[in-house]
């Protein structure tokens, strides 16, 4: 990307993303019917690169098609009308980060927030430090459940809990099993579910799990 075209904001709800755009002086409202940081980050290099051919911001927007990126928050419905956020494409702190504040934003809007994460794809000798600083923003951002599957994420689940402003809650499970019985039980039609991390583990079944698609 050039640069010519930049984010200012971001906001989040169930059907996209709305993203205030800027070109030098020039600011810029736009709808996307795509969720999420991968689908906006789309979104800015096809703008950069219309406007890098000459058109104007407001020509480059008018004609912006942006799909969702696939295992990127890409909305689903679990079986029990829960909104389902596949985050699966999402191992690195940075991605699961920018992930959190979709969910939080949904959360906004009255729904139930509750994060299934997995171990990140860090050194080993950042993995304590990387799950720790990642629960204290799950805290911060008043995630209501955060599920933490596997041994190498414990880290995560510790931070979360000795946060004692927080008025969430968080479990540990040992594996994907545990973790589906878990948010079967805790979910429903006022819930939206973000599935993300899982650098050791293939998230993606529990995605089509939670969903009853057995594809």
């Amino acid at each position: 990307m050039t640069g010519l075209v930049t984010l200012d904001d971001a906001r989040h709800d169930a059907q996209g993303s709305t993203i205030d755009v800027r070109q030098g002086d020039t600011v810029r409202t736009v709808r996307l019917r795509a969720l999420g940081a991968a689908s906006i980050e789309r979104a800015l290099q096809s703008l950069d690169a219309a406007v890098e051919r000459g058109e104007t911001l407001d020509e480059a927007i008018a004609t912006l098609v942006v799909e969702q990126v696939a295992h990127r928050t890409e909305p689903r419905r679990a079986a029990d009308g829960a909104l389902l956020l596949d985050d699966t494409g999402a191992t690195a702190v940075d991605d699961v980060r920018a992930s959190l504040r979709v969910l939080a934003d949904l959360g906004r809007s009255g729904l139930r927030t509750i994060a299934v994460i997995g171990p990140l794809a860090v050194d080993e000798r950042d993995r304590f430090e990387v799950h720790d600083a990642l629960g204290r923003i799950i805290v911060r951002l008043d995630v209501r459940q955060l599920v933490v599957i596997g041994h190498a994420a414990r880290h995560l689940h510790m931070a979360a809990g000795l946060e004692g402003s927080w008025d969430g809650e968080s479990v540990l499970m040992d594996d994907l099993g545990s973790a589906y019985d878990f948010v079967r039980a805790t979910s429903g039609a006022d819930a939206v579910i973000l599935i993300s991390g899982g650098a050791d583990l293939d998230l993606g079944d529990l995605v089509e799990r939670l969903s009853g698609d057995p594809s």
